[in-house]
């Protein structure tokens, strides 16, 4: 059975040079709030990728 994506944030992450690091630990830290929400988690980790914010945490 294929996995429902909801949103592709991985593709977004990719093409910004997002680190895999970087991805995997706002992925935690949303599925920690909505546990039981995926598409809300999936919207929430978009939404932090596009932010850019994550670009000033990693230097």
């Amino acid at each position: 059975m294929e996995r429902i994506k909801y949103f592709d944030y991985e593709k977004v992450a990719k093409e910004m040079n997002m680190p895999d690091t970087t991805l995997k630990k706002i992925e935690k830290e949303v599925k920690e709030e909505f546990p039981k929400d995926k598409m809300m988690c999936e919207l929430h980790v978009l939404r932090a990728v596009r932010s850019k914010y994550w670009q000033k945490t990693i230097k």
